[in-house]
């Protein structure tokens, strides 16, 4: 079916969490016309309306939308054409700021449900208007995409990265050309999302590749995996990442299942077995999924990055936040509590306690390099994690991560 665009008004555009602070998020889209058969964008809990892989609803005033959260914010457009004093640029704009102020956030443009680089966007360029913003006001920024068109923007994601940081990633699933028409209908071909992490690469901008989902029966096959992890070593991704298939009950499971049905019937009743669970999540069943000597994709991917020599983690790039060792810290905390619950199956409850105290770190407003033993003691961190803070203070290290051989690439550094 063609693609149909409704230009509408957005009351709101920026999104913030209580759980990432220093990120801010946003969707210029409403429908994707990528329409790709696993979409969570088609789950109930989005409310998207029903043709939503047909008609876009393109927010078209999301550029004045975040000039507005920046201003608000007390930041300047330092970098814009024109603006020939900070004093000059406070007076046009009547604005009672008296100093210029660093971003203290990054910009999340990923895309999950609504590409940002869906056809819509090569006639109406809000991802580039959102993406000068950005550079005016040394806004630090990541992408998600599925689309080469990407590439389009790459002298101002290249302006972002020497003023301040910018990241690409591509979503890359399955490496059979009908498999990935299939599955990923109007999305670039993964050819071509593979050759534009290169040419960012080329241009020193990092760019990697998200492995999400790895599809049961389809994209979880030896072939698949290696030719992929193979080709983003060959192109010199930054890092990979691997995720699992979810199908949340009724829609986006049933949108599935119907692709599924239509172009795999070998493995339908298969698939459809592996999601009878009909759990809120998504998640298959996990002693069916053991029935069928399913991998466990998260970790194959850590071992398959491994052994292709590629960051199995998307370096952490901290923007000018008051409390950075706080972040750091966390950073490294959540890395030790993903490694044990996901790649080596160890020690789940411990795993949860370091990931629990990762996110109280995220968001503590007090600077750790400066508490005292008794302090660190009286945060309601697990006492089992206090040993592992004190050493990456103190030592600059953690143990386990050295262990694991995993320390060195978990932050971004120029």
């Amino acid at each position: 079916m063609n693609m149909k665009v409704e230009k509408i008004q957005a009351k709101t555009l920026v999104r913030t969490s209580n759980r990432s602070p220093h990120h801010i998020h946003m969707n210029l889209y409403q429908g994707c016309y990528h329409n790709c058969a696993y979409c969570n964008g088609t789950s109930d809990n989005y409310h998207m309306h029903d043709d939503f892989g047909v008609t876009i609803k393109a927010k078209i005033n999301a550029p004045e939308l975040f000039e507005e959260y920046l201003v608000k914010k007390g930041l300047v457009p330092f970098n814009r054409n024109g603006t020939t004093t900070l004093d000059e640029f406070i007076e046009s704009k009547n604005n009672s700021l008296t100093k210029y102020q660093t971003p203290k956030f990054l910009l999340s443009l990923f895309g999950n449900v609504c590409d940002i680089y869906q056809p819509a966007e090569e006639e109406l360029q809000l991802t580039r208007q959102l993406l000068l913003i950005a550079y005016d006001y040394g806004i630090p920024v990541r992408l998600l995409t599925k689309s080469d068109l990407a590439l389009r923007d790459l002298d101002i994601i290249k302006k972002i990265h020497e003023t301040s940081f910018a990241r690409v990633a591509f979503t890359v699933t399955l490496m059979n050309e009908n498999d990935q028409k299939n599955i990923e209908p109007n999305a670039s071909s993964t050819f071509s999302r593979i050759q534009a992490i290169k040419e960012f690469r080329n241009a020193s901008i990092p760019s990697g590749a998200y492995i999400t989902p790895v599809i049961p029966f389809i994209g979880d096959t030896e072939e698949n995996l290696e030719n992929i992890f193979a080709e983003l070593h060959r192109v010199n991704a930054e890092f990979v990442i691997t995720g699992g298939l979810t199908l949340k009950p009724r829609r986006n499971k049933d949108v599935f299942m119907q692709v599924i049905h239509e172009n795999y019937p070998s493995i339908f009743n298969k698939m459809l077995e592996l999601y009878s669970n009909n759990i809120s999540y998504g998640q298959p069943d996990p002693e069916i999924a053991h029935n069928y000597q399913l991998l466990k994709p998260v970790s194959e991917g850590y071992h398959l990055a491994k052994k292709h020599r590629i960051n199995f983690f998307e370096p952490r790039y901290i923007p000018n936040v008051k409390f950075r060792k706080n972040l750091e810290t966390a950073t490294y905390l959540a890395r030790i509590g993903f490694l044990m619950r996901e790649v080596f199956f160890e020690r789940i409850s411990i795993a949860h306690q370091f990931r629990q105290a990762a996110a109280e770190l995220e968001c503590l407003e007090s600077d750790i390099l400066k508490m005292s033993d008794s302090q660190l003691q009286k945060l309601p961190i697990s006492q089992a994690v206090i040993p592992t803070i004190r050493e990456i203070l103190v030592e600059g290290k953690s143990t386990y991560l050295e262990d694991k051989g995993d320390f060195g690439e978990l932050l971004y550094s120029k």
